[in-house]
């Protein structure tokens, strides 16, 4: 698909979306926000894509959050209760509850507001050395809608994300890994050979136990713990996941001793 506000890579089994909006630090607007939300709609639907990495363009920013300057006609048909993005969110991914396949933030620079939020709702944040983190909004009047309290809270723990919430604090990179938000940190120029080795081991894995995997983390999320574990066997993931032919290609590869070969995820 031909893209205007973000560079779309896909390299065997791994898209990478690099938000190009440099002169806006890039920060969003609504057609960003629809045109990255036909994006990851697109990585969902793609059976030969199994990971994605989300980065912003140059090294300043991963992305400064909404664009606050570009006028927005809340009559779009396209807008979510007239806000402009598409259901799914900001980026495409903060509201995307039912993503079935990992995204990897490989933040660079400063991720602010909904550029957190968006870091925040991927599955792993990997940071170069530079990077820095916050949920700005009340700085500008408003608040972080797009899933970051909720998030931050669940990631932090309440008074933890309270210091940070209501005083709109930024934080590095190095204290965001402390925090457990950051999975590693890396020189700022080694930051995409780090996203892409992560890529790679996500991939190594058998697509299809991914999927599961992240089925039964959302009903966790969703139910809790007894009832996520009397019920993840009914899910159509973890049935899909028994059902097809990695299942079985894990245990004959492992007993021939090579590596497995699998399938693209139904």
């Amino acid at each position: 698909m031909e893209t205007r506000f973000c560079k779309v890579e896909t390299e065997g089994h791994v898209m990478t979306v690099t938000i190009d909006r440099l002169e806006m630090r890039n920060a969003l607007h609504g057609e960003a926000n629809f045109e990255l939300g036909e994006v990851f709609d697109a990585y969902e639907a793609d059976p030969n894509l199994w990971v994605a990495i989300l980065t912003g363009a140059g090294d300043k920013a991963f992305s400064a959050g909404a664009d606050l300057r570009t006028p927005f006609d809340k009559a779009d048909p396209r807008a979510f209760n007239g806000m402009p993005v598409p259901e799914t969110g900001f980026a495409g991914l903060v509201w995307r509850f039912n993503r079935r396949k990992p995204v990897i933030a490989a933040v660079n620079g400063f991720a602010m507001g909904g550029g957190f939020e968006a870091a925040l709702a991927c599955d792993v944040i990997v940071a170069a050395e530079s990077a820095s983190f916050g949920l700005t909004e009340p700085k500008v009047g408003l608040a972080a809608l797009g899933g970051g309290i909720q998030r931050i809270v669940q990631e932090l723990g309440p008074k933890r994300a309270h210091a940070m919430l209501l005083t709109a604090r930024k934080v590095s990179a190095a204290r965001a890994h402390d925090w457990g938000i950051v999975a590693e940190i890396v020189p700022d120029g080694e930051l995409m050979d780090c996203a892409r080795r992560w890529a790679e081991e996500i991939a190594s894995c058998s697509p299809a136990s991914i999927i599961a995997t992240k089925a039964v983390m959302q009903s966790y999320y969703d139910l809790g713990m007894e009832a996520s574990n009397r019920e993840m066997f009914a899910l159509p993931e973890v049935r899909a996941m028994f059902a097809g032919p990695d299942a079985r290609e894990g245990g004959k590869a492992l007993f021939e001793k090579r590596a497995p070969v699998w399938s693209n995820p139904q």
